[in-house]
């Protein structure tokens, strides 16, 4: 739907705007590359939109979930070096808590272009930032969500 689709809009728009803005971590950590990817991370968001087969609250969720794990690591920021990784772990996590049909990480570490170990090691890095909490409150979803509309429709896209 025309919703679903300015919802991921949204969050590309989103996470180039706050990629270019980055500038760089305070340390290294596990969600960042010694190089910069080649895909953009609109692009990236495009391609999981495509192949992850998730439903568009995960989208909502990976936001959420990449806010609160940079809220927990000071050390930790969008940067065209982190974003990627960031995605690809959130994504993964929200597709496995949310929706009722996933897939395996084998699935999640091939979409996302990650080798398994990684992947397996950046869940739960992510997952002990967060303190294990998966569960988002309606209020914060919608707050998440409002956003990442209002992103698309007041934004021009960046690709």
């Amino acid at each position: 739907t025309l919703c679903d689709d300015k919802v991921v809009t949204g969050l590309a728009i989103t996470l180039e705007k706050m990629s270019q803005l980055g500038t760089g971590p305070l340390s290294n950590t596990s969600f960042h590359l010694g190089w910069r990817p080649e895909i953009r991370i609109s692009d990236y968001v495009a391609w999981f939109r495509k192949f992850l087969g998730c439903s568009v609250e995960c989208f909502v969720l990976g936001m959420i979930y990449m806010d609160r794990t940079m809220h927990r690591s000071p050390a930790l920021a969008v940067t065209p070096m982190s974003s990627h990784r960031l995605l690809a772990c959130s994504m993964t996590l929200a597709a496995k808590f949310q929706d009722d049909a996933f897939f395996k990480n084998a699935h999640y570490a091939a979409v996302s272009g990650l080798d398994l170990k990684d992947l397996n090691g950046l869940q739960r890095n992510m997952l002990e930032l967060m303190d294990y909490r998966l569960v988002v409150e309606p209020k914060e979803f919608e707050k998440y969500h409002r956003w990442l509309v209002e992103a698309a429709i007041w934004t021009t896209p960046v690709w």
